[in-house]
């Protein structure tokens, strides 16, 4: 079972290179497993070369048992497992920095919803204050800033996080979301009077 979530991991990490969106070693992706423990990037590998046998397992505490030599990002760590702690619902993460999500992070309207591809997302963002990197009780108020229902973050000045209950829905919103938010960046980059969408359709 485990090794069938390492390859979807693995592709989903391919997914995201493909597309961009990956920050060298910045960016991580996680998935929990059906015992409790989560698989989670390798740290200091990047999204191109992540496979199966490189992701690393750890247990809801961070303990690393996975026997490949590989660690984790510290503050990739912290973010993933107090969300999954917080959300029991929550069976994916994906935390990306790509260009437009973080031009999106540092408007202080946040997102508008100015096209159709946002409205799927309209109600299920959160947004989290920055307050640097994410050490120490950093992961558990990101946690805490998603909230009980919302799947989506944008973490201000920082990135977006997408969230659900399988790795492949996940990778599913996340692709919507870093689309939805590169058009709405482009659109109010125009500096032309917005069309805006009728309340009803909201």
């Amino acid at each position: 079972m485990e090794k069938q979530f390492r390859k979807k991991l693995a592709i989903c990490h391919h997914v995201i290179h493909h597309h961009g969106w990956d920050d060298l070693l910045a960016t991580h992706i996680s998935a929990k497993l059906p015992d409790g423990n989560i698989i989670i990037t390798p740290h200091n590998v990047t999204f191109d070369k992540v496979n199966a046998k490189n992701i690393v397992t750890v247990t809801p505490d961070g303990e690393i048992i996975s026997e490949n030599g590989y660690k984790v990002m510290p503050q990739a760590a912290n973010i993933h497992l107090e969300t999954y702690k917080a959300r029991k619902d929550i069976n994916a993460i994906i935390h990306t920095h790509s260009k437009y999500a973080v031009i999106m992070s540092s408007l202080e309207c946040g997102m508008q919803f100015t096209n159709q591809q946002s409205l799927r997302f309209y109600d299920d963002i959160s947004y989290h204050h920055y307050d640097g990197l994410a050490l120490d009780n950093e992961g558990k108020a990101i946690a805490n800033s998603l909230g009980e229902k919302n799947s989506m973050m944008i973490l201000d000045n920082h990135g977006i996080i997408t969230t659900a209950e399988s790795i492949e829905k996940t990778l599913y919103k996340h692709y919507y979301f870093e689309q939805a938010i590169e058009l709405e960046v482009k659109t109010l980059s125009t500096g032309q009077k917005i069309k805006p969408i009728p309340g009803g359709s909201l």
